[in-house]
């Protein structure tokens, strides 16, 4: 599988030297090829279960397929991200929110972009370095060999890595954004493994990892909540109005943060990379019947 992924690199390397639309084309249709593929396995019955018990009312088949393709172009595009130069960004990426983000940052204060397992989420910082702002992304990657060709891709652009298995998270995202650098982490997961609390989400009582408030609150800086959607080749992500976190409206500010995030999944299911993972669906599920169970 490693050599098959360092294979298909070493292949795209040479073909983005094409013109930028050509070898855009050239990766897109692999990632179709994959999508028919994967959608002809026993896979794409594990997606459809998955829609289904989060999201009854919904067309679970069409969300899958839907959700294997865009999960196929992501794949290549983080595959690719080493590859990419302005003019590949300036085809596959369009911000909207750009203002309101440049506003967040223009107090040197730094930022915090909060988004999900939601589009392309893994590239979305790779495009916005491309745009010149400094990035930092927190992730937890163990010695596992997918993960060091991943954070090649992820590094790339000048991102720096906050790895949470290797350093003290906090300390080095502070230091970043105190240095007027923005910050990218994910909400939905690891929220079991860590400090979390309850919030209802999708009908639900889901864990909502807290890391990110605590970190707002010591580092007084605005959270972002960004969000990403596919349209045909075009990764659309768009950035909500910021938010500072206060003792007194953290309550408001989670409901708030959590609005934005329930409204988009429900109106793009198909964007909800979880429906992938059988064991993080079925986690999100029961996870309040585990928790007490803990106590």
């Amino acid at each position: 599988m490693i050599f098959l992924v360092r294979l298909l690199q070493l292949f795209f390397r040479v073909i983005f030297f094409l013109p930028a639309r050509l070898a855009l084309s050239i990766m897109y249709f692999c990632a179709a090829t994959l999508a028919a593929i994967a959608k002809k396995t026993k896979f794409r019955k594990t997606v459809v279960n998955n829609v289904a018990m989060v999201l009854p009312e919904a067309n679970a088949e069409q969300v899958a397929d839907n959700l294997i393709s865009n999960i196929s172009c992501t794949i290549f595009e983080v595959l690719c991200a080493p590859f990419f130069k302005r003019k590949h960004f300036d085809l596959t990426f369009k911000i909207q929110g750009k203002d309101i983000l440049d506003k967040a940052i223009s107090e040197n204060q730094g930022a915090i972009i909060l988004t999900m397992h939601i589009g392309n989420y893994e590239t979305i910082a790779n495009a916005l370095a491309n745009l010149d702002y400094k990035m930092d992304v927190i992730l937890k990657a163990t010695e596992d060999p997918i993960f060091k060709i991943i954070n090649r891709s992820r590094a790339s652009g000048g991102i720096k890595l906050i790895n949470v298995v290797e350093e003290d998270m906090f300390k080095k995202a502070i230091e970043a954004l105190r240095q007027g650098e923005i910050i990218a982490v994910l909400a939905d997961t690891g929220a079991l493994d860590s400090r979390h609390e309850f919030m209802n989400f999708l009908g639900k009582k889901v864990p909502v990892a807290v890391g990110w408030i605590t970190l707002a609150q010591r580092a007084k800086c605005p959270v972002l909540p960004c969000l990403i959607r596919r349209e045909g080749r075009l990764n659309i992500a768009t950035c909500f109005d910021a938010i500072q976190i206060r003792p007194s409206n953290r309550a408001e500010a989670m409901q708030k943060i959590g609005k934005y995030f329930e409204d988009f999944i429900i109106k793009y299911p198909e964007e909800w990379g979880m429906f992938l993972n059988s064991y993080e669906t079925k986690r999100m599920l029961d996870s309040e019947n585990q928790d007490e169970q803990k106590h």
